[in-house]
């Protein structure tokens, strides 16, 4: 049986053979706030990628200036996230202003990657209207947990439309210390949407824009997404560049200038942590 863990510093992973062989994704609170970082954050980063792990990170949200910690979340993540991390989620419990989340979540989504968004049951009305207007790309996360006692009890069930579940944060899952939050899947997006790993998964994510853990420019690339890093490189140092959606010498050469300038790897390769500079610095 799956598990679907959402860790932090206070439940880190103990053994990663345990997680990899029971665990299809991970999600961990990244950072709190505009100042706190998680303890476990880089260490939980690197055990995903060496254990190729899918992976999501969240921002937990005081109350107040939400946009601007979805903007520390992305800026403390996008130079450490690599080639398995899926996405950013934003938890939202701390009786944050409805409009106030909107925005953070409208600056995630603009992103144009997967999002997840994370409510208490009892605060549904609150975020109504928050959870109905998401974005194509974004799933709801929502806590029930009942009697908490580690188990699901169907007696206490989450709101209709919700897509993942968590329904303890007494659970028990091999590889990680203590009682930790367990989910469940509940709703029409499969596990594959969390993981990215088929053909379907990527296709839905890519709905509306692109999804810059995907989407890999390189030499010889072409298409939307070559044109909109061409268009952003040109504004970002400069460039030059035809925007004509082929990634040639010339765009991977900008690409390098780029990585160099914002002391990244330098490869010439748009990956996740390129796009992630590009579009928030």
């Amino acid at each position: 049986m799956s598990n679907y863990p959402d860790i932090s510093h206070y439940h880190p992973v103990e053994d990663w053979s345990e997680v990899r062989a029971g665990c299809p994704f991970l999600i961990s609170k990244a950072t709190q706030g505009t100042g706190y970082t998680d303890a476990t954050l880089e260490d939980f980063i690197r055990g995903c990628e060496e254990n190729a792990i899918p992976y999501w990170l969240y921002a937990y949200l005081n109350r107040g200036d939400e946009l601007a910690q979805a903007k520390f979340l992305v800026s403390t993540c996008g130079n450490l996230a690599g080639d398995y991390f899926r996405g950013y989620a934003l938890d939202v419990e701390a009786g944050n202003a409805a409009d106030d989340v909107r925005a953070a979540l409208d600056y995630l989504e603009g992103l144009g990657g997967r999002c997840i968004i994370y409510t208490m049951y009892v605060q549904y009305s609150t975020y109504k209207a928050v959870i109905v207007g998401r974005g194509d790309n974004t799933a709801w996360w929502e806590a029930r947990y009942g009697r908490n006692d580690g188990s699901y009890s169907s007696s206490y069930p989450p709101h209709d439309g919700a897509d993942l579940h968590q329904y303890t944060s007494r659970g028990s899952c091999p590889g990680i210390s203590g009682r930790c939050d367990l989910n469940r899947l509940t709703g029409t997006r499969a596990e594959d949407w969390f993981t990215g790993d088929t053909a379907s998964a990527i296709t839905g994510a890519t709905t509306g824009g692109f999804d810059m853990t995907l989407n890999i420019v390189q030499k010889g690339s072409t298409g939307a997404q070559v044109s909109s890093l061409q268009s952003l490189l040109n504004g970002k140092n400069g460039a030059g560049l035809s925007v004509d959606g082929i990634c040639g010498t010339k765009t991977v050469a900008a690409i390098q200038a780029y990585q160099k300038a914002m002391g990244l790897t330098v490869d010439g390769i748009c990956g996740a942590r390129t796009w992630t500079a590009i579009l928030t610095k």
